[in-house]
């Protein structure tokens, strides 16, 4: 029997493989959003050349168009194909699968980047994995009540899915371009209130992080109890 079928006839206690993994982070992940996510930069970056904006106004703007939208688009369509091709059907593969995608791009960004200091924070602070582990569970969340006939409840768990993820992360790098300024600065007021910024960011990026690490747990160990009582 092949795989989808044999994935198929297991029905909700289905588990993905670890080439299921691979391919996500291969097909998916780096050659679907990843290539499509730097090509549309690329195309950006050549129109906004041409406009003559610079400094800190062109930085808000490209964090959340340049980054947040086009980002955060290509990365959930990549995670729907993934959906669609591997037939998910639990809460926590959903999140995993996106949160793979989002781990991907994270990887490919710092090392287009090459830079040490965006390198360490990404480490320390992994907020595309975090923001697509979100995103899997709020898709999933929506596409149950959507099936229920639940319509409020499926248009909050949409916006979950989609608005916040880019809002966060339009809000996360244009708060990491603001503090960067301030600290840039010769003033020392300014240096001063960036410093403040930029590690109350780290504070709140941590937090997020923790609380979704902890949030992913759950599911896994309730989903786990689950499909052993249905084994």
């Amino acid at each position: 029997m092949c795989r989808v079928s044999r994935r198929k006839a297991q029905g909700e206690n289905s588990v993905l493989g670890l080439k299921d993994y691979i391919r996500t982070a291969l097909v998916y992940g780096l050659l679907f959003s990843c290539l499509l996510i730097i090509i549309t930069e690329i195309i950006w970056d050549i129109i906004v050349n041409r406009t003559g904006l610079s400094g800190l106004p062109r930085e808000l703007i490209a964090d959340f168009f340049r980054a947040a939208l086009l980002e955060e688009t290509f990365k959930f369509l990549g995670f729907k194909l993934a959906k669609k091709n591997l037939r998910l059907h639990r809460k926590i593969d959903y999140m995993l699968i996106a949160g793979l995608i989002g781990l991907v791009y994270g990887v490919v960004e710092k090392a287009v980047l090459g830079n040490i200091f965006a390198v360490v924070v990404g480490l320390a602070i992994p907020m595309h994995i975090v923001w697509q582990l979100n995103q899997g569970g709020h898709y999933y969340e929506y596409e149950q009540h959507k099936a229920a006939g639940r319509s409020q409840e499926a248009q909050k768990e949409w916006l979950m899915a989609i608005l916040v993820p880019f809002l966060l992360h339009g809000c996360w790098d244009s708060g990491l371009s603001i503090a960067a300024y301030c600290v840039n600065r010769e003033e020392i007021l300014p240096q001063v209130f960036g410093g403040v910024m930029f590690l109350a960011l780290v504070v709140c990026g941590v937090i997020y992080c923790v609380k979704t690490i902890l949030k992913v747990r759950q599911v896994a160990k309730e989903e786990g109890t689950v499909a052993g009582e249905a084994g």
